[in-house]
């Protein structure tokens, strides 16, 4: 009787054995059918507030650096130590000969394209064919050549002319402007030979009818043109800009206290010129990294923080200032990092006096929005030059196109392509998460 019951009892155990492996095996096979399990978050509205804080100091009208924001050669010093300055007073002059030259090339070429394009739409109606087009600009290129051989011989010449002592400067830099000039338009014109020639033939092999192959023709060439046209303009108003900028004012009242300018006979951009003091409001400075710079801008608030008595005191400020050009440095672990400076109005209704040459911590606000619809910036991948985040369709990851108004460490602000609520994946970086990936929301 023990016996019998010893082999039920052994019975009992491999049938319970049997069952539980039976399940466990069951619910691997149920898991392994619904794929992998992922974790889900939903998009929702909250307020969303980027900072940024850089250390910094107070200023107040003490001394203050004075940098050129163009290279170029000193022209003339107008001021010398000691001298007292007013905002708007003049300070030195950089030789603007070379991009006064590089303006007059451009103004050339803008012309020059000007002209190619109305020669375009008028060949377009005068001519039979692309192919006598092509010929026009065919001679159009022989000319230039030419011009540009006689131009070399001329620069030459009046190279060994100024070397020699016989001919001005001046003299000499009129031949190179020719030359150049010279040597611009014919690269422009063997330039839209060859395109054209190449869109011309391309066109002819994808056996098109002659009225079409005209008109695809021309667009082509038309659209090349103002693409040059957009460029060119582009260059002008930069060089506009930096020729404003050879003329170098006082941004504010004081006295000339360093005039390192006065030693030189070339400036580079950033580097100091002038050195003015002067007591006046109080002001913060900073130089924050070039990661940082595009999201300020004058007009911005900040929040300026002392430490005093082992508290932190609170003050509110305005930018002035974003320098538009970066200063080379080493960052606290020897690298090279590049930073820009940036200057702060201090609220005038504040007592700050006395306190001129204090370090602070400048809190900058990079980014804030209420009512944003949010979402973790772990849920959002790149592709193709193409935000996505993944969404759970019929059992699997699928890819949906959003639009990033704005990205956090840790949060993305969603401008288009998600709803309140909508659940997506979290944590896409993941091997197993992929297009059409078999997945379920789970831990």
């Amino acid at each position: 009787m023990k016996i019998r019951m010893d082999g039920r009892k052994k019975k009992i155990c491999f049938l319970a054995a049997g069952i539980i492996l039976a399940l466990v095996i069951g619910s691997n096979v149920v898991k392994s059918s619904k794929g992998t399990p992922v974790q889900t978050v939903a998009a929702s509205f909250e307020t969303v507030e980027d900072r940024y804080t850089e250390e910094g100091i107070l200023t107040a009208g003490g001394e203050y650096r004075l940098v050129s924001e163009v290279s170029g050669p000193v022209k003339e010093v107008m001021v010398k130590e000691n001298d007292g300055v007013k905002a708007g007073d003049i300070l030195f002059t950089i030789d603007d000969r070379d991009l006064l030259h590089e303006k007059s090339l451009c103004e050339s070429a803008l012309a020059g394209y000007h002209a190619k394009l109305e020669e375009s739409r008028i060949g377009q109606v005068m001519t039979s064919s692309p192919q006598e087009y092509l010929d026009s600009i065919r001679s159009e290129v022989l000319a230039k050549e030419a011009d540009y051989q006689a131009a070399k011989t001329l620069i030459d010449a009046s190279q060994s002319l100024y070397s020699a002592g016989s001919i001005s400067r001046i003299e000499w830099e009129k031949d190179r402007a020719s030359y150049e000039n010279a040597s611009l338009a014919w690269e422009q014109a063997k330039s839209r030979y060859e395109e054209s020639r190449r869109f011309l033939e391309s066109l002819k092999a994808g056996g098109i009818d002659e009225t079409t192959i005209n008109g695809r023709f021309y667009d082509s060439v038309e659209e090349q043109l103002r693409a040059q046209i957009k460029s060119q303009e582009t260059t002008m108003e930069q060089l506009e800009d930096r020729l404003k900028k050879c003329v170098v004012a006082a941004d504010r009242d004081g006295v000339i206290t360093s005039l390192p300018v006065k030693d030189m006979s070339y400036i580079q951009a950033g580097e100091t010129a002038v050195t003015i003091s002067g007591r006046g409001k109080i002001q913060a400075e900073s130089d924050v990294l070039t990661s940082i710079a595009p999201y300020l801008s004058p007009g911005d608030k900040v929040t300026v923080i002392l430490q005093l008595r082992n508290q932190d005191q609170m003050y509110t400020g305005t930018i002035s200032q974003v320098y538009d050009y970066a200063a080379k440095g080493t960052s606290a672990l020897g690298m090279d990092e590049y930073r820009v400076h940036v200057k702060i109005d201090m609220d005038e209704d504040q007592t700050l006096e006395g306190k001129e040459g204090y370090g602070a911590n400048i809190r900058f606000t990079l980014y804030q929005g209420e009512h944003k619809l949010v979402i973790p910036s772990s849920a959002v991948f790149d592709l193709n030059d193409q935000k996505y985040v993944f969404v759970i369709n019929n059992g699997k990851a699928e890819k949906q196109p959003v639009e990033v108004e704005y990205r956090t460490a840790s949060q993305a602000v969603i401008k288009e392509g998600l709803t309140e609520g909508q659940k997506i994946i979290d944590h896409v970086d993941s091997e197993v998460i992929y297009e059409g990936a078999k997945v379920y929301a789970g831990s």
